[in-house]
């Protein structure tokens, strides 16, 4: 009886140690320290990337160390993992990037897309992860010494109660696994180490407001809630919850804009791939000589608002604009077009139609009328007979350093006479959006890179919520990026892709990959995205469906129809 007890005490205690090794082990990674003056570089998936729509995480890091002055870089990117980033040809590799900015900190959102790969694919990842820690810590980024590095995992999926999304018991338990990965492996390497993945599920189960929109990618309520969480995780609690200026995250916000259209500029196939090195005939004007420029001119706007940042955060008062006076010029190319052009007026255009018998051809609006109708190329119909018109007068992309000004509009003939008398703007500001499809009470809009959400909320007629739903839709040239959306017999919405681009979307279901041409299916209800169509289209612009739900694509550049 007495070797009895003795071997139950012993179990006892070797539990107890064990477990609290475990915790031990867990809680053994370093602090994050800042230096002052110090770049932070935040590299990962589609939860780093959509950090910077919100702003909350880096508004508190200023707040937290008003005086350090930090420069702060957002790299994410939707899709990324560990080991595999696709780009678009020419785009540079993580370490060029990293060394462009000068890490110096570096913060890296891994384990999502991993996880789809199960337990099996566990072993793999520990390999691409140490091989990722042991590259990065070679290296000397910022030119004199190794980056800091710290780990954030993944979130936890929420169970949104919804009937059409999946509820998270399938993938967290992959999650964790993969979460308790990166903590060990980081612990190995006296690297620091944040596990969100817990955290959040606690605030999932806690919270009355859903943290997600999706299940899996974070709503601006659930970063609100998960930034301390972050910021305590890297640097260790504060005694007293920071005070954060009032206008400090609008500065945040506007940085981060400009230096998004410079790190993912549009056209990228222009700027620094394939076509980069023509020159038009008007040497030396590339499209590398000039768009580059521009790029050159952001990286001045966003010095100027980092600046701004520091200062708000310190207390002092700035000016209610941003002076960007002292950015560089933009250079004056000289056109390469030199025959006449002649413009008809709507009247005179009507004259050159040869209609069939029995049709007839009206004038419903122009630009003459509608200003704002320049430069339209997707139109619908809805269910009250108003005509919906996307256009882009940025087209093929925003020369900084003005804002997207690209609207979608929609116009009504109240008198019945055949022509639009009145034209409303439903939502403006909106950075080449290639495609629209009205639907679920608003509209789809493609706004590269992302699937936004638009819907009016309030009755006036215009969109006041505007809700980014899907992210990694390549743009390496603006022209092959989705569009020609419709919606298919099935209920779901059609997208059509172009070649030069390397898609990596991330859904609840794991990855979305497609290079060279395509046609998306995704299902708003389910959130589920699916590659309906891989062709290496150039320039696929047309999409239809015939009554017996069979589907033709027509390709603009090389004028092919084809049947899918």
């Amino acid at each position: 009886m007495k070797t009895k007890s003795i071997l139950l005490v012993a179990v006892f205690v070797i539990g107890v140690v064990i477990l609290f090794a475990f915790w031990v082990s867990r809680d053994r990674h370093p602090r994050l320290t800042l230096n002052k003056g110090d770049h932070v570089v935040i590299i990962g998936n589609t939860t780093a990337e959509r950090m910077q729509y919100f702003g909350h995480f880096e508004t508190l890091l200023h707040a937290r160390f008003p005086e350090h002055e930090l420069v702060v870089r957002n790299l994410g990117f939707s899709g990324d993992e560990v080991k595999l980033r696709p780009r678009s040809l020419n785009f540079g590799s993580p370490d060029q990037h990293l060394a462009m900015w000068e890490a110096d900190v570096i913060l890296a959102f891994f384990g999502f897309n991993e996880s789809f790969r199960g337990k099996d694919g566990l072993e793999q990842f520990e390999i691409e992860l140490r091989e990722f820690i042991t590259h990065t810590l070679s290296q000397r980024y910022n030119g004199e010494s190794a980056p800091r590095l710290a780990l954030i995992s993944p979130i936890a999926h929420e169970n949104l109660n919804d009937p059409s999304l999946p509820d998270g018991s399938t993938t967290n338990p992959n999650l964790e696994l993969y979460t308790d990965a990166m903590s060990r492996i980081s612990a190995e390497y006296d690297v620091t180490f944040v596990d969100l993945f817990r955290p959040s599920r606690r605030l999932m189960e806690e919270s009355t407001e859903p943290l997600t929109i999706n299940g899996v990618h974070l709503s601006d309520y659930g970063y609100a809630q998960l930034a301390p969480v972050l910021a305590d995780g890297l640097f260790g609690p504060l005694p007293e919850p920071v005070e954060i200026p009032a206008n400090l995250r609008a500065e945040v916000n506007d940085k981060n804009f400009f230096f998004f259209h410079r790190y993912r500029a549009v056209n990228g196939y222009y700027i620094y791939g394939g076509r980069s090195q023509r020159d038009h005939g008007n040497p030396p004007f590339t499209d590398a000589y000039v768009m580059e420029n521009e790029r050159r001119k952001l990286d001045d706007m966003v010095a100027n608002r980092d600046r701004r940042i520091w200062q708000v955060a310190q207390g002092l008062n700035v000016p209610p604009e941003v002076d960007d006076s002292n950015t560089r010029p933009l250079y004056d190319v000289p056109t390469n077009f030199h025959q006449p052009l002649n413009i008809l007026s709507p009247e005179e255009a009507l004259r050159t139609f040869d209609v069939a018998d029995g049709y007839a051809i009206n004038l419903f609006a122009s630009e003459q009328d509608f200003p704002e109708l320049a430069n339209p190329h997707q139109m619908t119909f809805d269910s009250k007979g108003r005509l919906w018109v996307l256009t882009m007068p940025d087209y093929p992309m925003v020369q900084p350093p003005a804002r997207p000004n690209c609207r979608l509009v929609y116009m009504e003939d109240t008198d019945g006479d055949g022509k639009a008398d009145k034209l409303t703007v439903f939502a403006d500001g909106l950075h080449v959006p290639s495609g629209f499809e009205l639907g679920d009470g608003g509209a789809y809009v493609a706004e590269q890179p992302n699937l936004i959400f638009l819907k009016d909320t309030d009755g006036d007629g215009k969109a006041d919520l505007s809700k980014p739903i899907l992210h990694g839709f390549d743009t390496a040239d603006s022209h092959h990026s989705i569009s020609a959306f419709t919606w298919g017999p099935g209920g779901g919405l059609y997208m059509c892709e172009g070649t030069f681009n390397y898609t990596s979307v991330e859904t609840p279901y794991g990855p979305v990959r497609n290079a060279h041409g395509g046609v998306y299916r995704y299902h708003p209800k389910s959130e589920r995205v699916e590659t309906f169509i891989h062709y290496n289209f150039a320039n696929p612009w047309g999409h239809v469906f015939d009554r017996w739900g069979q589907d033709f694509v027509a390709d603009a550049s090389g004028g092919n129809n084809y049947f899918a």
